[in-house]
C-alpha cells in the first residue's frame, strides 16, 4: 500500500470535521445509505471515491484544528465481503503521518517513521503532541471499483481525561452475547485474543478461530489491531466501526438499540473488582447492559466459558474504559 498523496487534492467534505466543542470531539461516519440505516448511531453522509490510479480510490477529509493530547482514531470496512487493502494518513502542514496499512505486510512499519514532533502513530491510532491547523485526512483504497458498500468512522478525544467521566443515570440493556473465552486457546496464543474474541462474541454465526484468522496483524504479529477487527466483523456480514468516547452517550444508544459492544479498558492493580485480570495495559471485553451501579460484561480473560459474564462496578469500569483513549467496536450485525 502506498502512502504518497495526490500533488492537488479535492474535498468532497464539508470542513467543520472533527472540531472541538467545549470537551467533546463528534464522531462523523460516513456510509452508503444500505449500511447506514443499520449503524446504531447517527451517520454524517455519503462520500464520493475519486480514482487516483489504477486501482486506487482516494478520499480526503478535511479537519478543522485539532488540539494538542488528542488521540484519533479511523477505520473503513466494506459490510459483507472482504474490506479492500486501504491507508489512513494525516496530513498536516506540509508533514504526513501514515497509519499502519490494513492489512499490513511483514516488515511493513510506517508508523515507526517520524513526521515530525507534532503526531505520533501507534498502529491504529494517532496521538496529537501539538496543535494542528487546516489538518486532512486522507483514506486511500486499493481496488479495481470505488466501494458501493462502505462505513467509514473518524473520532477523537483527549488521550486522557483529567476528571472522571460522569455515570449514566439509567439502566440499558441489550440482548446478552454468547460467551466465548479467549483461555480455552492454546498457550501462549491465549494471552493475546481478547480482541477477536470479543468480535467473535458480538457476531453470531463465526467461530472464535474463523475470527481469529482474519485479526493477525502481520507487521506486528499481534491480533489487537482495532482496524483488523471491524474488518473481520465486516467479511461476515457487519456494518463495524472503531470508536473513540469521551462519555456513555453513544454507548448508551447502542444498548439501546439492543446491540452489546466491545470497549477497549485498562486498569491498574486493584482497581477493577472481579476481573479475572489483576491490572492491564489494554483489554477488550464486551459490555452488554448498565444495571443500577453495575456493567454487563462478557470478559474473554475468564477461564472457560461458562464464567466469562461479570458484573463490575460501575464507576470502576467507567474509569478504566474512559480515562483512556475510551475506544470500542461498534457492530451491527
Amino acid at each position: 500500500m502506498s502512502s504518497s498523496l495526490p500533488s492537488n487534492p479535492v474535498s468532497h467534505l464539508p470542513t467543520d470535521g472533527l472540531q472541538p466543542s467545549g470537551m467533546a470531539w463528534p464522531t462523523r461516519r460516513f456510509a452508503d445509505p444500505s449500511s447506514a440505516m443499520r449503524y446504531p448511531l447517527a451517520v454524517t453522509g455519503e462520500v464520493q471515491f475519486s480514482q487516483t490510479g489504477r486501482s486506487e480510490w482516494t478520499v480526503h477529509f478535511p479537519i478543522a484544528p485539532l488540539a494538542s493530547d488528542l488521540i484519533m482514531a479511523c477505520s473503513f470496512v466494506t459490510p459483507g465481503a472482504v474490506t479492500p487493502d486501504h491507508q489512513f494518513v494525516l496530513v498536516a502542514s506540509g508533514r504526513s503521518w501514515p497509519l499502519l496499512p490494513v492489512p499490513s505486510l511483514v516488515g511493513e512499519r510506517p508508523d515507526q517513521q517520524s513526521g515530525g514532533a507534532a503526531v505520533s502513530t501507534h498502529i491504529d491510532c494517532w496521538h496529537t503532541h501539538e496543535p494542528l491547523a487546516e489538518a486532512c485526512v486522507v483514506l486511500t483504497v486499493n481496488s479495481a471499483e470505488p466501494p458501493v458498500r462502505y462505513f467509514i468512522a473518524m473520532s477523537a478525544r483527549p488521550l486522557a481525561w483529567p476528571e472522571p467521566a460522569a455515570l449514566p443515570g439509567i439502566d440499558c440493556l441489550a440482548q446478552a452475547p454468547r460467551a466465548l473465552s479467549q483461555m480455552t486457546a492454546e498457550e501462549p496464543l491465549r494471552r493475546h485474543i481478547c480482541s477477536p474474541t470479543s468480535v467473535a462474541m458480538l457476531l453470531s454465526a463465526p467461530s472464535r478461530d474463523e475470527v481469529l484468522a482474519w485479526t493477525r496483524d502481520r507487521a506486528t504479529g499481534l491480533h489487537g489491531s482495532w482496524p483488523l477487527a471491524v474488518r473481520a466483523a465486516a467479511l461476515h456480514g457487519a456494518v463495524a466501526a472503531v470508536e473513540l468516547h469521551a462519555n456513555w452517550d453513544c454507548a448508551l444508544q447502542v444498548l439501546a438499540a439492543g446491540l452489546p459492544f466491545a470497549a477497549s479498558i485498562r486498569f491498574a492493580e486493584g482497581t477493577l473488582q472481579g476481573s479475572p485480570l489483576t491490572s492491564t495495559g489494554g483489554h477488550l471485553v464486551v459490555v452488554h447492559g448498565v444495571e443500577g451501579n453495575s456493567v454487563l460484561v462478557h470478559d474473554p480473560a475468564a477461564d472457560t466459558d461458562q464464567t466469562v459474564a461479570r458484573r463490575y462496578d460501575l464507576a470502576q469500569f467507567t474509569a478504566a474504559w474512559l480515562a483512556m483513549r475510551g475506544a470500542s467496536y461498534i457492530i451491527a450485525p
